[in-house]
């Protein structure tokens, strides 16, 4: 027998199975025996190996391959890659199976779209050229959706806290999620959109912090306390999710 959580809730009728991060978890009606539920777990065993076979599988960073996984805003998605009449990314939902032994159910994901146009499809000669076009159009898409979001967040922000930086700039970084110069000017890494937007948001903090104090000296990390009480959970996510916020080189 697999083990597994068990959810009960008073407001739900059906039984529903999820697999994340290598744990099975059920979520049950209250009045479900835990006999009815073992039963469940047996009929669906070899649809529950199946998947927890292929987390293990799945590499934590993204490869850039069909299937591999990629957070986004902090939600972890599937990338699905096509061929169209026009290169795009965007993104739609992946049912994953249907799981009711009674009653139609579905658990779906959000899946990241990357059509590669049949143009240059045409001239892609192996895997690692399609791998290398795809990490081409996702750092296009990222630094797109930062620029929109690290801007209405920076302004808002910036007019909360009073701290208001000369210019802003988006670009990855190797090794750094933000930074700001002497002029005034703060930077960020559009690879940041893989996280939730609370860590964005103390990314953001932390920068403007530096308009003031130009070191991370005691009084800095006070000042960013009294903007970003939370701060520290941010640093932890960051920390937490570390290997699978940096983005390899195909290969």
């Amino acid at each position: 027998m697999l083990e597994y959580k068990l959810i009960r809730s008073k407001r739900r009728k059906t039984l529903a199975l999820q697999v994340k991060h290598g744990q099975v978890t059920v979520r049950a009606p209250h009045y479900v025996t835990s006999a009815f539920i073992d039963t469940f777990i047996q009929e669906k065993s070899a649809w529950l190996r199946s998947k927890l076979a292929e987390q293990q599988k799945t590499p934590e960073y993204c490869d850039f391959s069909q299937g591999s996984n990629l957070l986004y805003l902090g939600e972890k998605v599937i990338l699905n890659i096509c061929i169209a009449k026009k290169s795009e990314v965007y993104f739609s939902h992946l049912v994953i199976a249907e799981i009711e032994p009674k009653n139609y159910q579905e658990i779906t994901t959000k899946q990241l779209n990357v059509a590669i146009s049949e143009k240059i499809h045409s001239r892609l000669i192996n895997p690692l050229a399609i791998s290398k076009q795809i990490k081409k159009q996702l750092e296009v898409y990222f630094k797109q959706q930062a620029e929109q979001l690290f801007s209405e967040r920076l302004e808002r922000i910036s007019k909360q806290i009073s701290l208001c930086p000369t210019a802003i700039n988006i670009r990855q970084y190797r090794a750094r999620w933000g930074s700001c110069n002497n002029r005034g000017e703060v930077s960020f890494n559009y690879l940041l959109m893989m996280t939730p937007l609370t860590v964005i948001d103390y990314v953001i903090v932390h920068e403007l912090c530096h308009l003031e104090h130009l070191n991370h000296s005691k009084e800095f990390w006070h000042l960013v306390e009294k903007f970003c009480p939370n701060y520290e959970i941010a640093k932890k996510w960051l920390n937490t999710y570390q290997s699978q916020l940096q983005w390899q080189n195909p290969h």
